[in-house]
């Protein structure tokens, strides 16, 4: 559309209103383009800081399960039995896990 002929005067009012409703056609496409390739850019980034964020809750685990060990490990050098001292370090590890679980649960309750 040519903007060099701004005085539409002479033209029947149903082509300026048909040229309105081109014209904004051709914006709300545009939009809904834009508003597309946002999405995916932001989909893409959020799926990498999910991957990122896995492979960091492994090595996390991972971490978590060694300590253990080497508590329970601990423990039987301090003349527990093995199958008591893994035994301790595994309902500490569940009382942790259900304080953690319990105010997860109290803060979706808040919002």
């Amino acid at each position: 559309m040519g903007t060099s002929n701004l005085d539409h005067r002479d033209e029947p009012a149903g082509e300026l209103i048909s040229g309105v409703l081109h014209d904004a056609r051709d914006l709300a496409v545009a939009e809904v383009d834009k508003l597309k390739a946002e999405a995916i850019t932001q989909v893409k980034d959020v799926g990498q800081e999910v991957k990122i964020a896995s492979v960091g809750f492994l090595i996390l685990t991972v971490a978590a399960v060694m300590f253990g060990a080497a508590l329970a490990l601990a423990l039987v050098a301090l003349n527990l039995p093995p199958w008591a001292a893994f035994g301790i370090v595994a309902i500490g590890f569940a009382a942790v896990g259900v304080v953690f679980l319990n105010q997860r649960r109290a803060i979706a309750k808040a919002a």
